[in-house]
């Protein structure tokens, strides 16, 4: 491919397409073509720190003068569908922020417009591609666990703290809107993950809850999930300080854990020799990954770059040299539509009454 052979575009100018910008403006034959948003001001300020030369604020006008072969959506979730049908329709392959779509509907139609286009449509499963996550699939894909029986996946995070985006009653956040509120922002890699390692749902009992009179209108989500590999919990907590990001896999081995918030990974293991010293082994190779993360954390927040947004900057390299390569993307159709499958579930739950949330 030569110099700048895959033109790029970006619709959204907000916080994540920042990320998504710093990852295009590195990748080697790519040509940040366009960015829009329906903020002039905004489009062009973003337009002038990538040093970018055509933005716009009308996604159609973009689509026709520029000719992107990608197109990155970073809007809120309710324009998702209807931004990237303009996009397939132009013949581009769409690379989608979560939730992809506000259905499952919504969804197959787009990728059935994606395969009649010859396109690809991609949702940003992007912690799957953080470090520590993919030591864990090597692990496994390694046969290092045995079975993989259960996975769990833990997030908390501040929502109702001072200065949290979700908390402005004069400017609502546009996920508010959505099955689940705040924590649906947050579900899709939830759910990714745990899909991950075990699989499409088969069945799912979800506890949805809200204690506080904040605008969220649940707080906290803890599920449970039979999946066709093993099973998974997921725990979400708007409440529950200091912040996390843990995804712990047990199998029949070996048990391990990582946190994406710190490039933190442990793991426990069965050992030769006395069952009494496993511990013992185990808490000195824990504490030693401990202090590895608390130096290399600290060094990832003032050293720049991505940061928690590794895995997103991995992902995109992969999609870019996919495209190029025509070769499969590294999320799969199948993947996006069985992890938004448990998505919908979980959603349904949210809004039915036998699931009502406690107050």
């Amino acid at each position: 491919m030569t110099t700048h052979s895959t033109r790029a575009a970006v619709i959204g100018a907000g916080a994540i397409a920042r990320q998504h910008l710093g990852c295009l403006r590195q990748l080697p034959g790519v040509e940040i073509a366009g960015i829009c948003d329906l903020s002039p001001a905004v489009a062009e300020s973003m337009a002038e720190r990538f040093q970018l030369s055509r933005w716009f604020t009308d996604h159609r006008q973009m689509l026709a003068d520029v000719n992107p072969h990608v197109v990155h959506i970073t809007t809120p979730p309710a324009s998702h569908y209807p931004l990237a049908m303009d996009a397939l329709d132009a013949g581009a392959t769409v690379f989608v922020e979560k939730p992809i779509t506000r259905s499952l509907e919504e969804l197959s139609a787009l990728q059935r417009r994606a395969a009649d286009r010859g396109c690809l449509v991609i949702e940003d499963h992007n912690y799957l591609f953080n470090q520590p996550i993919q030591k864990l699939v090597s692990l496994v894909e390694e046969g290092r666990f045995g079975d993989v029986i259960h996975v769990d996946v833990s997030l908390c995070l501040d929502l109702l703290g001072p200065g949290s985006r979700y908390m402005d009653r004069n400017v609502p956040h546009p996920c508010l809107a959505l099955p689940g509120g705040a924590v649906a922002d947050f579900v899709t890699h939830m759910a990714s993950l745990a899909w991950c390692f075990v699989g499409a749902h088969r069945r799912v009992t979800t506890t949805w809850s809200k204690t506080t009179d904040s605008p969220l209108p649940v707080e906290d989500l803890r599920a449970l999930v039979s999946a066709e590999r093993g099973t998974a919990t997921l725990a979400f907590s708007s409440r529950a300080q200091p912040d996390v990001f843990r995804v712990r896999v047990e199998g029949s081995d070996m048990r391990a854990e990582a946190d994406l918030f710190e490039p933190r990974f442990t793991l426990e293991r069965k050992y030769r020799g006395p069952l009494a010293l496993a511990p013992l082994r185990n808490g000195f190779a824990r504490s030693r990954a401990e202090c590895r993360a608390a130096v290399g954390g600290l060094w990832r927040k003032f050293s720049g770059g991505p940061g928690a947004y590794e895995g997103l900057w991995t992902l995109l390299g992969e999609v870019y040299e996919a495209f190029q390569a025509g070769s499969p993307p590294p999320v799969s159709d199948r993947q996006i539509l069985e992890v938004n499958a448990l998505v919908a579930e979980l959603s349904q739950q949210v809004a039915s009454p036998e699931y009502a949330c406690e107050h």
